[in-house]
């Protein structure tokens, strides 16, 4: 046997060694893949209920702000009330006369009274002060706030309009109080949208008893614009896909993919409207990790 052939054959031998080791190292792998167990955690879907909400920010108004203007021009003798004073309706705030007898034909034309109930917010004048009267700023004496409720302006994006009614809740948390949510509702809204910012305006009413919330306050308002109870749950984590949503479901020890449809989300909770039962023991953690069919071991919590 002459050396070419040898080396042929043995060149042979070689590629056959090679291939053979190829083949081993495919199907060996290919046994070990079908065979490996993957721990998963599962969850059944749980019936519960789900908000569509949107957050805004605006600030804290009186429910009523007046600008407390003098009728009679003079130079103010007396006044009666300090800013942060609560005021009824009809109380003095201050005179053009002091001393003057209130049996004085001319002593309402000298005094000046509150328009309505409330707190002095601001007092423009001090005694001795010369004031125009009139409605020009210059008559501007005091400006006065009704907080038994307060009211807060959020703009509200055109995509949300068709959800915004008046009573919608609203829940709000103020810088001034980080750790409290105050409730109220929306009580009117602006029937038209700003071309501009694609918005409208609503106004949130709340509640303020104690006189605790305070006009200019800032704070976050959340606006529950829809609400489902008694609905299918699961964690958003566990939804797979781009466009066509779909979960891996635990089923006698394998992974099975389930295409489902979504509706509302709120956090980390989605609403699943189709393509699951209330059995469906859902994959939450090592769904991105299984494929149909896989090998699963459901792991305890």
């Amino acid at each position: 046997m002459n050396l070419k052939r040898v080396l042929t054959i043995v060149g042979v031998l070689i590629l056959c060694l090679a291939v053979f080791r190829i083949y081993y190292k495919i199907t060996t792998g290919k046994k070990i893949q079908e065979t490996r167990v993957i721990p998963v955690m599962v969850s059944i879907p749980k019936i519960g209920s789900i908000e569509y909400r949107v957050s805004l920010t605006g600030d804290v108004k009186g429910q009523k702000e007046v600008n407390v203007r003098s009728g009679t021009a003079g130079r103010v003798a007396e006044i009666y009330v300090n800013e942060g004073d609560h005021v009824q309706k009809g109380d003095k705030l201050l005179s053009f006369a002091s001393g003057l007898s209130e049996q004085s034909d001319i002593y309402e034309d000298l005094i000046v009274r509150a328009p309505i109930s409330g707190i002095v917010g601001m007092k423009l004048v001090k005694e001795g002060d010369q004031i125009g009267g009139g409605t020009g700023s210059s008559s501007n004496v005091f400006t006065l706030y009704d907080i038994d409720n307060v009211k807060i302006y959020a703009d509200v994006s055109e995509k949300d309009y068709p959800f915004l009614r008046r009573g919608t809740p609203a829940e709000i948390v103020l810088d001034a109080f980080p750790n409290e949510i105050f409730r109220g509702s929306v009580n009117n809204v602006r029937p038209v949208i700003d071309p501009l910012s694609r918005t409208t305006q609503a106004e949130v009413i709340l509640p303020n008893p104690g006189h605790r919330i305070r006009p200019g306050m800032f704070g976050k308002v959340d606006l529950i614009l829809k609400k489902k109870t008694g609905v299918p749950i699961i964690p958003f984590d566990a939804v797979m896909g781009e466009t066509d949503k779909y979960v891996f479901v635990s089923r006698d020890g394998a992974a099975v993919k389930k295409p489902i449809t979504l509706g509302m989300q709120q956090d980390n909770d989605v609403e699943v409207t189709s393509g699951l039962s209330g059995s469906d023991k859902v994959i939450v953690l090592g769904q991105r990790v299984v494929k149909e069919g896989a090998k699963v071991e459901e792991a305890k919590p």
